[in-house]
């Protein structure tokens, strides 16, 4: 059957009645039968309501996952309770986003096994509940981000984390979920702190039994970062003890490596020791996971190869912008061993120490992370920078999925299914292009164009710099607040203890503000509305310059999940210049509108800048839209979870929009004094300044 999804509700609904029929035909019939629709038809009313909804749900991902949920669901509902059936679902619906349609029917038809893996037990925990928590926590432990994806059999290879579909080994639901969080983190410590590492194959290979010495080592290496694991995070690991084991030489070589200054190679020496020497017991499951070396180093080669190859290329487009003596070097001499996010570079041109750009700082980070130190000769630029920026990045489509870093071409987002209640999986694939450029002088004329306007959009911005501030009720101060001692005195003379909060003093209102502009280039935005997004443009653009706020300019669009495409038009760093402004005349209309994955990338980009206050400020033509079903209820959603993502990182989301309609629809995304529609650029100035000083202060 084909691959292609389900578009339309009248598809959909026409399933739903063909499955209705199918109940109702089974529930009439007075003959034995065995079949799947005959089974589901004995079931309570409540679950083939349930089954129909589900049915729904991935029929929107696939036709044939849909017929096979179908056709097993009865089964289904006999072994798993409801909370272990909608996962058994999520699950097959992850295994189709990653590993196409097979494996999602393979799970669908093996419910079975499904239980195996899951007794019906209240009391497991499941990876389909926990994965984006996951995902965040390991991205808070530090070092680069890291994907989950399910396996039977837990390990890493620095890329992924691969976790079981379920555990149970403990009496509450709550206790499973902490050993995931402990295999989470103990994985995460294996990709951070070095037991992988390029030489590695060399070593194993000098041994007769290569599998034995890399089981060997990876024992040693677990010890040594639980042990490390436990005197960072004492929270999440100080109640696990570790057993010793019956070997006088595994006791002696388990003590070396737990030690506070043990590395791996204390491991690699400890090898030649206990080659011989029988293997321990396992530990308990689920309690390291496997130490799988050879996937581990093949996923690290190819990702050493892209990211030196393009960190040249980096540093020598750098070198063309600024001539001179150009050096990067860490700031330590073991940058691996700092602290999370201690790993720190410098950038000198001629001597003169500068701010170095996070994308060399980003990328030297997981170079370090992988071999310990950075190469001496990515210190300096290597000719013209290297191999050409489009050889170095592009990824062919069916690579896309091979990796999870924008220098191979695409970030990798999660998508939210508001019919699944659960994210899609690395589902939406972004890359950042550059913006063309022409020489028309739209900004130019613009500002001509608009001059009265122009002055106005200043003077409003103007009143939102920071000065002087009269502070009330402080505990020093220049001069009396007469209104705070009379009210002291008032709770005095009632019995209450005179506060000392009687002064006024002037305070410097400082500000430190950034944020993104995102310009909807849909193809929905042709004619006037282009004219009117890219006016407005210049004029907020104007304003945030007048008012000394950092702010970036980014376009996007795209089409279907595979080519959501964002243009750089001008960076946080970068002056409102020549070649900005060239940027935006430029700007046309292009596909559709796939706004949830453009507000997590934006999300991200503003969570590495460090300010008081971080806007992502969207200028619209209308409602999320794009080709591949992702419109109506599916488009809404996701943008509003996005934009909730955004909040819950402390960043300030809001809306310009030209859209007439944009009232039925912008207060469910963004809340109702989030957003300003407007009918011409001319209303731009009170609109949004006075909303700019509502989200900076």
């Amino acid at each position: 059957m084909s691959h292609t999804q389900i578009e339309s509700d009248d598809d959909l609904e026409a399933l739903e009645e063909r499955l209705e029929h199918l109940l109702a035909a089974a529930t009439s019939s007075r003959r034995t039968a065995s079949g799947p629709a005959q089974k589901l038809a004995t079931r309570p009313p409540e679950e083939r309501q349930l089954v129909l909804h589900w049915v729904e749900v991935a029929a929107r991902t696939n036709p044939e996952m849909a017929f096979q949920l179908a056709n097993h669901a009865a089964l289904a509902l006999s072994l798993l309770s409801q909370r272990h059936f909608r996962a058994w679902i999520v699950a097959a619906l992850d295994a189709y986003d990653r590993r196409g349609l097979a494996a999602g029917v393979a799970l669908l038809k093996a419910p079975d096994s499904f239980v195996a893996d899951d007794p019906q037990s209240t009391n497991s925990a499941s990876l389909s509940e926990l994965t984006g928590f996951l995902e965040k926590f390991v991205l808070g432990l530090g070092g680069r981000s890291l994907n989950i994806q399910a396996s039977e059999c837990p390990h890493t290879d620095t890329e992924t984390l691969f976790l079981p579909l379920h555990i149970a080994q403990e009496t509450s639901p709550e206790l499973n979920r902490l050993i995931y969080r402990r295999l989470a983190a103990h994985l995460w410590g294996v990709t951070r702190f070095g037991s992988f590492f390029p030489e590695l194959d060399d070593h194993l290979s000098r041994w007769p039994d290569r599998k034995r010495a890399a089981l060997i080592y990876g024992t040693l290496e677990n010890r040594r970062i639980h042990a490390l694991l436990i005197r960072r995070l004492p929270g999440l690991f100080g109640s696990v003890t570790t057993m010793p084991s019956q070997s006088e030489h595994w006791n002696q070589a388990f003590a070396a490596v737990e030690t506070l200054a043990a590395t791996r190679d204390i491991s690699l020496d400890w090898l030649h020791e206990l080659y011989p020497v029988p293997l321990p017991p396992p530990p308990a499951p689920f309690h390291y996971g496997t130490f799988q070396a050879d996937a581990a180093l093949q996923v690290m080669s190819r990702r050493l190869d892209k990211e030196i190859t393009l960190f040249r290329h980096l540093l020598g487009e750098l070198q063309q912008q600024k001539p001179g003596k150009l050096e990067f070097c860490p700031s330590s001499a073991n940058p691996r061993n700092q602290p999370e996010n201690g790993m720190h570079f410098s950038l000198r041109l001629d001597g003169i120490l500068l701010a170095p750009p996070d994308s060399l700082v980003r990328l030297a980070r997981s170079i370090v992370q992988d071999i310990g130190h950075l190469p001496p000769e990515l210190s300096h630029p290597a000719g013209s920078g290297g191999r050409d920026l489009a050889q170095a990045t592009t990824t062919a489509p069916h690579e896309v999925w091979s990796g999870t870093y924008h220098e191979e071409g695409a970030f990798l987002y999660d998508e939210w299914d508001h019919l699944r209640q659960d994210y899609r999986k690395g589902w939406c694939a972004l890359r950042e292009l550059n913006a063309p450029s022409d020489d028309e002088p739209f900004v130019a004329e613009t500002l001509h164009k608009y001059r009265p306007l122009v002055k106005r959009t200043r003077r409003a911005f103007e009143l939102l710099r920071g000065g002087d501030r009269r502070m009330r009720k402080q505990s020093q101060g220049d001069e009396i607040d007469l209104d705070a001692l009379v009210e002291a005195l008032g709770e005095w003379r009632r019995g209450n203890e005179l506060s000392d909060r009687l002064f006024r003093r002037l305070q410097r209102d400082d500000r430190d503000v950034a944020a993104i502009l995102m310009v909807d280039l849909s193809g929905s935005t042709k004619g006037w509305i282009n004219t009117a997004i890219r006016e407005s443009l210049v004029l907020l653009c104007e304003g945030l310059e007048h008012l000394g706020d950092r702010y970036a300019v980014y376009g996007f669009s795209g089409m279907t999940r595979k080519r959501c495409e964002l243009y750089r038009i001008k960076s946080l760093e970068e002056p409102w210049d020549q070649a900005v402004q060239g940027r935006i005349s430029a700007l046309q209309p292009l596909e559709y509108t796939r706004m949830g994955v453009f507000i997590r990338h934006a999300t991200a980009l503003l969570k590495k800048v460090d300010a008081r206050t971080r806007l992502v400020i969207t200028l619209s033509d209308g409602r999320p839209e794009d080709y591949d079903g992702y419109r109506g209820k599916t488009g809404l959603e996701d943008t509003r979870k996005a934009l909730i993502e955004a909040r819950q990182a402390g960043l300030h989301p809001f809306c310009i929009t030209v859209d007439s309609e944009a009232r039925d629809y912008l207060p469910h995304l963004y809340g109702p004094a989030r957003f300003v529609v407007l009918d011409s650029p001319r209303s731009l100035p009170e609109k949004i300044a006075d909303v700019y000083r509502r989200l900076t202060h």
